[in-house]
């Protein structure tokens, strides 16, 4: 079975306008990538101040290296459709997969809307690959553990499972940063998918992604009492009901 891992890079999380697309196009069975893709959106790239509000402009000179190389190519929003659409034809690709699916379906039905073009991804299923790691590599205790020992937290404080840090950790590549170019994501991303399918998941799965993964550190409360008694509780989760004036520990 062939399938497609793929990934956008867009001017920011509302204004959704993509200037680079990547895909790699893998088999299931062999393991091996078939085919590997990358664009840049011109009209999203010669909107000069447009693109310039971008989160990763920085990554410009990247680009321009990758294209005069001839690793990338730029064209028009409608062109690069055209041409992923030929290429899934090509492998017979059956399904997609993105990390964080729905950023990239928002990115592409956004340009797709906006450019007046048609989406090829309403016609193949789009599954979750973040979905694969929160099914059951995040909940293991060597990945909270590698967590632990590398500070790897949300702003929360709860444990990351951004592509970066689960690459780190199946990898052991704990220095490893993630580049945020689409094509270079997309091929890391694969990696992490078939990492959790090794380890238990199945392909064209629709597994549950989670707001979070709740970092387990145990905690102590201390209450005063009117008379000077002091009790100490431990905890891992406190909950307060303020209908009911009550403080749950667990």
């Amino acid at each position: 079975m062939n399938i497609a891992v793929f990934d956008t890079e867009t001017i920011g999380l509302e204004k959704c306008f993509c200037y680079n697309v990547g895909v790699v196009i893998a088999n299931t069975e062999s393991g091996e990538i078939l085919a590997r893709q990358e664009w840049i959106v011109e009209q999203i790239w010669h909107n000069t101040p447009l693109f310039e509000t971008a989160y990763y402009a920085t990554k410009k000179p990247i680009y321009i290296k990758r294209m005069r190389a001839r690793q990338a190519k730029m064209d028009k929003w409608g062109y690069i459709m055209r041409d992923m659409r030929r290429l899934f034809q090509e492998y017979e690709v059956c399904a997609a997969y993105a990390y964080n699916r729905p950023f990239d379906e928002k990115g592409f039905n956004f340009n797709c809307d906006w450019l007046k073009t048609q989406n090829h991804f309403d016609e193949i299923p789009i599954f979750d690959i973040r979905g694969y790691v929160h099914n059951g590599l995040c909940w293991t205790q060597d990945f909270q553990d590698f967590c632990e020992v590398n500070q790897r937290f949300t702003e929360t404080g709860n444990y990351s499972t951004t592509a970066e840090t689960v690459y780190q950790y199946i990898s052991n590549e704990e220095n490893f940063e993630e580049e945020h170019t689409a094509l270079a994501d997309s091929v890391i991303e694969w990696e992490i998918l078939k990492y959790c399918v090794a380890n238990g998941c199945e392909w064209n799965a629709n597994y549950k992604v989670y707001r979070s993964i709740s970092r387990k550190t145990e905690r102590e409360l201390t209450v005063i009492t009117r008379e000077g008694e002091t009790h100490n509780f431990k905890y891992e989760k406190m909950t307060f009901s303020k209908a009911k004036s009550k403080i749950t520990l667990k």
